[in-house]
């Protein structure tokens, strides 16, 4: 008896569980896998400026979704279609997010190497002061021995 009890508790909870998925129907204008890559980084990049300095983009009037859909050439409700149709279709999706990926780490690291090169710089010109400072501070007589031991 416990065994049937079982068995029905599980089919049920079987047919409970499974659920029918939609097929999501391509957008009218259906932006290849370049362009959404395209689209998705903007919206990261645009995001992240946004949680970096929202005053900014309040002080330029700047609409990120108006922005995208001026770039795209798509309505709101066409990049809302698409991001569904993507989603939808997994290994698209999943290649999409990973060359999106790739272009994030590539541009971290470009600014990464420019932040050291600026530093670097920086140094280059303190050491540079400090080099004009302390000889502005030796007398003449202490130059000219400097000058001749060289």
């Amino acid at each position: 008896m416990k065994y049937t009890l079982y068995l029905v508790s599980i089919c049920i909870l079987s047919l409970l569980g499974c659920q029918k998925i939609d097929e999501v129907e391509k957008p009218d204008k259906l932006l290849n896998k370049s362009e959404m890559k395209g689209l998705i980084y903007d919206m990261v990049l645009l995001d992240a400026a946004y949680g970096v300095n929202e005053k900014k983009f309040e002080d330029m009037s700047l609409d990120m979704l108006e922005f995208l859909s001026n770039k795209y050439q798509v309505d709101s409700t066409q990049i809302k279609l698409n991001i569904e149709y993507y989603n939808i279709n997994f290994d698209d999706n999943l290649e999409i997010y990973e060359a999106v990926k790739d272009s994030l780490e590539r541009l971290d690291k470009l600014y990464v190497d420019r932040a050291k090169e600026m530093d670097s710089l920086k140094k280059l010109k303190r050491i540079e002061q400090d080099s004009i400072a302390k000889l502005d501070t030796l007398s003449p007589k202490k130059i000219l021995k400097m000058q001749s031991e060289n």
